[in-house]
């Protein structure tokens, strides 16, 4: 029973950091604000397998606070160009926490895909471990 339920939880943690990021997005497009921002550099981060780049953006809240924002999410090539306007959506009480509109989406949906499928063969693999199980005990009974 052990491998079904490793593959269980497996699936769940994937399906579980998927479900995370979308309700992150969904509530900060829900409970933050909105605004317009420019892709003023890009952020480069390298390591073995090359290089990857996040936009830095600038853009003004709305109690006229200027505000840097560097991306979480990285890509190569480059999402964005230095000088594309981009809209983003900010906490009120942290503008420093803000999300480009529409970043991320595939990430959540590879994620929240890959989990829930993971977690569905595990259960198909746990049913048919415990259907195995029971004929087994049935067969020994019948002897």
């Amino acid at each position: 029973m052990g491998a079904p339920l490793f593959v269980i939880l497996f699936g769940l943690i994937f399906f579980g950091i998927g479900f995370g990021l979308t309700y992150q997005q969904y509530n900060l497009r829900q409970n933050g604000l909105q605004a317009q921002g420019q892709v003023v550099s890009l952020s480069e981060g390298c390591d073995d397998e090359g290089c990857s780049y996040s936009p830095v953006v600038r853009f003004t809240t709305q109690d006229g606070q200027t505000i840097t924002y560097t991306s979480t999410f990285s890509s190569n090539p480059p999402a964005y160009n230095v000088g594309q306007e981009v809209t983003l959506f900010y906490k009120p009480d942290n503008p420093y926490k803000a999300l480009i509109k529409g970043e991320g989406g595939v990430l959540r949906w590879i994620f929240t895909v890959i989990g829930g499928g993971v977690v569905a063969l595990g259960l198909y693999l746990f049913a048919r471990r415990l259907q195995e199980m029971l004929m087994a005990d049935e067969s020994q009974l019948n002897l």
